[in-house]
């Protein structure tokens, strides 16, 4: 089964007949060094958006359902329906298991494959790309490396039929449609082009890939379930509907809210130009993901927001990461920069 990359549309897909003070402000310090790390310019980044691309002239590919597919997600979600009238037969300690479960899986993607693998936006040391990797595969949303691809694909295209969850098709699609038909071929094509050295040369993505399939099936359904029953003795039936079915399915919909929701529903304060939202609901379920906006906007922003900790939980874990001396070099917008850009391309919405 494939699973979610996401996000959308990025920085400069807005154009001005004349380079503006605020734009010329904002190219001169994209380009500069800073003390949080070093922001490449954008033809040199594989997340920034591609200009040049242009759809295909004539009729659209048939779209091709995988009924495998289709299959696992309707039986995933009933089981998960049926968890949610399980929870009251949960002792304390069991919930408690699941929220850290869903914490712990929700990190995997948030700092682990989006910021830190897809957008390098901050350096990780081994412990901690080791804890993140583990954590991915308790999410079980794809290994890193197709994660990765995949939602660089989709920052470099996005919008297009190159991008895998393209919003312009709708709701349904861009949030769980796109997982039960096969991707369009230029998804596919534009992903054999992208650079990805740096993902194919990190041992620690490159292990959990060759060892993916028994990552998850240890980290997202075995060690979820043999926790609560081992240690405080909860029943295996209520241990596996609750914390791995029901917040396996809430952890994949949370990510997939981003993709869909996010991408119609919300302002657009930093650029009007570009479909991603700022979306507080989609922030609180994705911890941190739903500055969409501002995201697509900088995409190479460490903490996706120009609030800091606020309503960004995945922020507040790489801050503390930092503090302990497993993270550094966290790539972070200048506020000078971001009143420039409102300026010139936010929507006057705050």
């Amino acid at each position: 089964i494939l699973y979610p990359s996401w996000l959308l549309r990025d920085t400069h897909h807005s154009t001005a007949a004349t380079m503006t003070e605020a734009e010329a402000l904002e190219n001169k310090q994209q380009q500069r060094k800073s003390s949080n790390g070093d922001v490449l310019p954008e033809s040199a980044r594989e997340d920034a958006f591609d200009h040049t691309y242009k759809e295909k002239e004539g009729p659209k590919p048939p779209r091709i359902i995988v009924w495998k597919n289709v299959i696992l997600m309707t039986l995933l979600h009933i089981g998960a329906l049926y968890g949610v009238f399980v929870v009251p037969s949960a002792s304390r300690l069991t919930l408690l298991w699941s929220v850290l479960c869903f914490l712990i899986s929700a990190l995997g993607v948030t700092a682990g494959a989006h910021r830190l693998w897809s957008h390098r936006s901050y350096k990780a040391t081994l412990p901690l790309r080791i804890f993140l990797s583990v954590a991915n595969s308790m999410a079980f949303q794809n290994d890193i490396f197709e994660w990765a691809r995949d939602h660089r694909v989709h920052h470099k295209y996005s919008e297009t039929d190159a991008d895998p969850h393209n919003a312009v098709r709708g709701f349904f699609f861009s949030h769980i449609g796109w997982l039960l038909v096969r991707k369009h071929p230029d998804v596919i094509e534009k992903g054999r082009k992208l650079e990805l050295t740096d993902l194919l040369t990190d041992k620690v993505v490159m292990f959990q890939r060759k060892y993916y399939k028994l990552s998850v099936l240890v980290m997202c359904f075995i060690i979820p379930t043999i926790v609560p029953w081992y240690l405080w003795g909860e029943s295996l039936w209520v241990a596996y509907f609750v914390p791995t079915l029901l917040r396996y399915t809430l952890v994949l919909n949370a990510t997939w809210l981003v993709n869909s929701a996010a991408h119609m529903w919300g302002n657009r304060p930093y650029d009007k130009n570009i479909n991603p939202r700022e979306n507080k609901f989609v922030t609180f379920s994705a911890i941190g993901e739903g500055f969409h906006n501002y995201h697509h906007t900088f995409p190479y922003d460490y903490a996706t927001s120009e609030f800091g900790c606020k309503l960004n939980l995945t922020t507040c874990f790489i801050d503390f990461m930092c503090f302990l001396g497993l993270a550094k070099d966290c790539k972070k917008v200048s506020r000078e920069l971001v009143l420039a850009r409102i300026q010139r391309t936010g929507d006057r919405s705050g």
